[in-house]
């Protein structure tokens, strides 16, 4: 009778393959957790990025110069009301006028927040004194407070002491979001009715 020898030789052959088919199964898991996190990562890096850029942009910016307008048009000595353009900044998002302070000061007056003439929104009276209104908008535009793309608004502000020659002075307008608008500017050493600030 014949004796027949076990040989073992193809089971270690597919041990092998089994043991190198979990290595890459395992090696695939973990690449794919890899990327899931790299892409995750990627978009809120993306998302931080795209917020600090909305926050520290202006979508403000003035369209033209700052005017003094005084106390008088016979014999002025004090300029009474600040005026300027304001419009959107290219590329700018819509800017809810409702929702944005100015704030006034000096060399000699602290920064106080001015507060908004709601009542007299684009019918071109003069705000009372410690107020700014929107003046006047440009024509086409859609007559609410939203500064849109190529909208152009007129602010008129009245701090609340006149300004004398030479007096210097900072507006800040501070939209809800991105970086605010420094308007600063002196008041010149001969007033007209209408002055040029530089």
């Amino acid at each position: 009778m014949r004796k027949y020898e076990v040989k073992e030789d193809a089971f270690t052959g597919l041990e092998a393959a089994i043991v190198l088919i979990a290595f890459v199964v395992v090696a695939a898991v973990f690449s794919y957790v890899v990327l899931g996190a790299g892409f995750f990562t990627t978009q809120k890096s993306q998302e931080v990025v795209h917020s600090g850029v909305t926050q520290a942009a202006s979508n403000i910016v003035i369209k033209g110069e700052v005017y003094g307008i005084a106390d008088s048009n016979e014999t002025p000595s004090t300029v009474r009301y600040l005026q300027f353009d304001i419009g959107l900044a290219a590329g700018g998002l819509p800017v809810d006028m409702n929702r944005t302070t100015l704030t006034y000061s000096t060399v000699n007056v602290a920064p106080y927040v001015l507060e908004h003439d709601f009542a007299n929104f684009n019918a071109e009276v003069d705000p009372d004194a410690g107020k700014w209104v929107i003046y006047k908008i440009s024509a086409g535009s859609t007559n609410d407070m939203t500064l849109q793309t190529a909208e152009t608004f007129t602010i008129r502000v009245r701090p609340a002491v006149d300004l004398v020659t030479r007096e210097k002075f900072l507006i800040e307008v501070k939209p809800e979001i991105g970086a605010a608008l420094g308007i600063d500017r002196t008041v010149p050493p001969a007033i007209t009715y209408t002055t040029l600030l530089y």
